[in-house]
């Protein structure tokens, strides 16, 4: 329902003359246009309301895609993906008390490292790694492992953020 409040000088009078009907009819018309740049105005407010509404959005949008929605960094401590084995020449090492070790390695790199590798620096650490030791220090699954560990530390300072694992592909100690 619509209150209007010029509505007592737009009723019907037959009473009043021309000059009054004239009079009325001109400021009617006055209260029309007068409503008309109101409406005007108002439209004006109501476009700036929604622009300024759109750009709040779009920097509120922008906002929360840097920090909120934004992709976490990787995690250090995420195991990397493996990548392509490159394998090594079998290798024969003296050991300690007349004795030798025949060795063959393999280099698991990971996801994105070169798909060769110079590995002439690979075979002087498996030389030093394993060189004169004692049959004792070499025998058994954890001292393979834990002669595995140090060499793999050692060849990730070689190629660093390149190598996964090493795979002993051959192991004989006579």
């Amino acid at each position: 329902m619509t209150i209007t409040t010029d509505r007592p000088d737009r009723i019907a009078n037959d009473v009043g003359s021309k000059a009054s009907k004239a009079g009325a009819g001109e400021a009617g018309k006055g209260k029309a246009k007068g409503q008309g740049q109101g409406q005007g105005k108002d439209k004006k407010k109501s476009k700036k309301k929604i622009i300024v509404l759109a750009v709040l959005f779009l920097v509120l949008g922008a906002l929360a895609k840097f920090t909120v929605l934004a992709p976490s960094p990787a995690d250090p401590h995420a195991k990397p993906l493996p990548g392509h084995v490159v394998p090594m020449e079998e290798m024969t090492l003296n050991l300690a008390g007349g004795h030798y070790l025949r060795i063959k390695l393999a280099l698991l790199t990971v996801h994105g490292a070169p798909e060769e590798l110079d590995t002439a620096e690979a075979a002087q650490a498996v030389i030093e790694q394993f060189s004169d030791r004692t049959t004792a220090e070499l025998t058994g699954e954890a001292a393979r492992h834990k002669a595995k560990v140090a060499l793999l530390a050692k060849l990730q300072k070689i190629y660093p953020e390149q190598l996964m694992d090493v795979i002993y592909t051959e192991y004989y100690m006579q």
